[in-house]
Parts: C-alpha cells; structure tokens; sequence
C-alpha cells in the first residue's frame, strides 16, 4: 500500500472517531433537566418558604392561610395533572415546557404586584401551578422514561438532583429578598425563567428515535414490541432471582386503561397519596419551624432547608443508581421508614446543634424517594402513556398533597406543639407506605382489556335519535 492511501485510511479512521458522538444525547436532555429544575425549585417549589415569613411578617397572614396557598394550588396541580400527562404523550415536551414555562414566568412578574390573599391565591393558582405543572417536571419525567431503560434509575435520580440543587440554593434566593425586597425579587425569577429555562427547552426531544438513536444510546434493532396485550418473551422469571434483585423482565407499554385495571396502579397510587404529605410540609414547614421553636433568623432558618435539600442530593443519585439493581418495591420500603425515623427526630428538635444531624438523617432517604416514582412507574406500565399515567396517579394523590401542609399550619396555629404532632403523625404514616407498596406486582398475562369499561362509552356515546 503506498504512502498516500495509508495516510488516507489513517485519516478516514481518525475522522470517524471524532465523528462518533461519545455522550449518549440523552445525557444532555438530562443536563438541560437538572437546570430548568433548579431554578424552577429554587423560585416556586422550596422558593415558597423564601417568600413564607417576609409575607406573614408584611400583611399578618396566619401560617393556615399561606399553608392553604401551597395546598390549593397542588389541588389544582392535581386536577390538571391527568390532561397535562396526556398533552405531554399527545403533543411532546418540548411543546409543553415552553407553554408552561412562559405561563410560569408571567406568574412571577404578576406576584410581584401582589397585595391581598386572593390576588395571592389567584396568581398561585391559574399561573405559577398551572406553569410548573406543565412546564417543568412532567414532561422532562415523560422525555427520560422514553429515552433510557436499564439506566433510567440513574437517570430519574441526575435528573432530580435539579431540585436538590434548587433546593440547596433557597438561601441565595432568601439573602435576595432581604436585600432588594420580595417584590423585585418575584421579578428576578420571572426574567430567568424567561431568559434561562425557555430556551433550554430547544435541547429536548420527545423519543430517541426521533434521532435515529436507540434508547439508552443502543442501535436501533428490529425486536419485536409489545403491544400492551400480552408478552412476547420472558428472559427472565421471578424464581431465576434473589427477592431483593430488580425484576428485569421485558419492559410491558400498557394503555390507560390496562393500567387502571391493574392491582399494581391502585398500590402505587394508594402509597404516594400516604407519602404526598412529605413534600408539603418540607417545602412549607421546615423553614418556619426552625425559625420559630429554635428563635432564628429569617436567613439562618432557610439556610437550614436549603442544607436539608442540598443532602438530600446525596439519596437522589445514590438511590437512583441502586434503583436499577434493586428490587424497586423493597428500596422503596426501606425508604420509607427511614424517612419516618428521620422525621420523628427532626420533630424532636430543640437546639440548633443538632438540626445539622437530624436534617442528614431525614433528608437522605427522603431524597432517594424522590426519583422512585417516576421509576417504578415506567417499571410497572412503560413508557407510551407514561405522561397520562403518571398524571392519573398524581390525581389519586390530591387528598394528602392539599391537606397535609394545611393540616399542619392549623396544627401550628392552635396547639403549643403543633408543629412537632403533626411532624410526628406524618411520620408514623410512612410505616403503613412502606407496608403497602411491598403488595405491588409488576403486570403479568392475562393482561386486562385495552377497551375502556361499557359504562364508559355508554356515558360518552351519542344518544340515538328516533323517530
């Protein structure tokens, strides 16, 4: 071979390699995840407590009224959350994201304007819940699930580390209001979502194979798919396997309605409207009960959530990982009562040398459930309908999601220790989540009906005309 064409098979070699991406795009979907969830938390989610105490101490507003504004609008969360889920499948995320994120944004420039508890109310509810139902974690949920399998754990728990890390950077957000005021601070948020989230949304894409990529960056194979009727092979079987090993069967894409017949649905939607209360009192409450049972600073006491976020991290990616090798059923279990344990302590808090403890013990396992359910969700159903499951299951949660931070506000308005009782009740509940989520099964043959129910269509049909 002379000199020439072996320097142009070199060179062609070469170019082909640095031609061959080396990062699976769904990475990068991830990465444009965790930053739209930072500051999507850092502002609205956990943001709520940064805005909790200038609000209370401003207009007097009781802790049961500001409660009742985080619990109404995850009411409207939840009403919403089966049609967003299913705008989500039906129309892509990216779609979803940029409606919502813009919707979110002009909630803020809104709040800004705010001087009564209905405008209050009103602004919480038709922009800032309706946008980050829409535009934040839902559709970046559905986006992940179609785009990894065996390492959709790891995936769902990078991808929650945006809230950790929103979470952890409450503070920044809190130095802000003290220094220029909760008014211009509510604009502040607004211009990033605008100038920061919106245009990220250009990087996601709905399914891998909308790139010609496979999920979790395989070829693309001709396998034979399931049809949400019935499976096609079964690589594995429960007895091939130790019962704390992940089920690694084939993955089933069930309809909406096949999910609604199964045990496995009603388990996980009992289980997360037991554990929806953790999410409203920790984003509410933990703020405003350091800062009044230990004397603290407006500052120090939103130090303290964003310390407890910012572990939290920890049990996120850690428990994330773990999730695709785990049995998901008894991870979740295990989390469970940690997190209760965790909990009781932190309701037993009476010195501030030893919330830095306390909050680590609670925070962990807290974290780790974080991703869970997005998880065993796509573990148990696929991912075809996942945004519109999901939203189903989020539905069931709404008891719990609205009443438990306002529960435990009205606790804190009447009793001396209101606060510590309704830490610990909430606490014993995760001993009866932990319990039921352990019955769950992944769907097996005879799969249900893909039809939905004859009252159903009768319900829907046209009525007949005659004469």
């Amino acid at each position: 071979m002379s000199r020439v064409n072996c320097c142009q098979l070199q060179y062609s070699e070469n170019y082909q390699i640095l031609k061959k991406p080396n990062i699976f795009y769904g990475w990068y979907i991830v990465l444009v995840g965790i930053v739209i969830g930072a500051l999507s938390t850092s502002t609205f989610g956990y943001g709520f407590s940064a805005f909790y105490i200038p609000w209370k101490e401003q207009f007097g507003w009781t802790r049961t009224q500001l409660s009742g504004v985080v619990g109404l609008s995850r009411l409207e969360g939840g009403i919403a959350a089966p049609i967003a889920g299913w705008a989500v499948d039906r129309f892509g995320p990216r779609k979803m994201m940029v409606t919502g994120l813009s919707i979110m944004g002009a909630g803020f420039l809104l709040l800004s304007q705010v001087t009564s508890l209905t405008q209050l109310y009103l602004v919480f509810l038709v922009f800032l819940a309706v946008g980050s139902s829409i535009g934040t974690y839902r559709p970046l949920q559905v986006a992940i699930a179609n785009w990894f399998l065996r390492k959709r754990g790891r995936a769902m728990g990078f991808l929650m580390t945006g809230s950790g890390l929103g979470g952890s950077s409450v503070f920044l957000f809190a130095i802000l209001i003290e220094n220029i005021g909760w008014e211009q601070a509510a604009i502040v948020a607004a211009l990033m979502i605008w100038g920061i989230s919106v245009p990220l949304t250009y990087f996601v894409r709905h399914k891998p194979e909308q790139m010609g990529l496979g999920v979790d960056g395989d070829p693309i194979e001709d396998k034979p798919q399931s049809t949400g009727n019935s499976i096609s092979s079964d690589t594995e079987t429960p007895g091939n396997r130790r019962f704390w090993q992940r089920d690694n069967r084939p993955e089933l894409d069930l309809t909406v309605w096949q999910a609604l017949r199964t045990r496995a649905f009603w388990i996980l939607a009992i289980t997360y409207a037991i554990w929806a209360a953790m999410p409203g009192i920790t984003t509410v409450h933990i703020a405003p009960f350091l800062a009044e049972e230990l004397d603290l600073e407006y500052v120090t006491a939103v130090g303290a959530l964003s310390f407890f976020v910012a572990s939290s991290i920890i049990g996120r990616l850690a428990f994330g990982y773990i999730a695709d090798y785990l049995d998901i059923r008894l991870l979740m279990s295990i989390l469970f009562i940690f997190q209760g344990i965790g909990l009781f302590l932190f309701s037993e808090v009476y010195s501030l040398s030893v919330v830095p403890f306390y909050v680590v013990i609670f925070s962990i396992p807290y974290g780790g459930t974080i991703p869970m359910r997005s998880i065993i969700q796509g573990h148990f159903f696929g991912r075809r309908n996942f945004g519109t499951i999901g939203g189903l299951l989020q539905f069931v949660d709404l008891p719990a999601t609205v009443a438990a931070p306002i529960w435990v506000g009205f606790l804190a308005d009447s009793l001396p220790n209101g606060y510590r009782l309704g830490f610990k009740i909430i606490a014993a509940t995760m001993v009866i989540a932990a319990v039921i989520i352990l019955a769950a099964r992944r769907p097996r043959d005879p799969l249900p009906k893909t039809t939905p129910p004859d009252w159903f269509l009768k319900f829907f049909s046209k009525p007949s005309t005659q004469k």
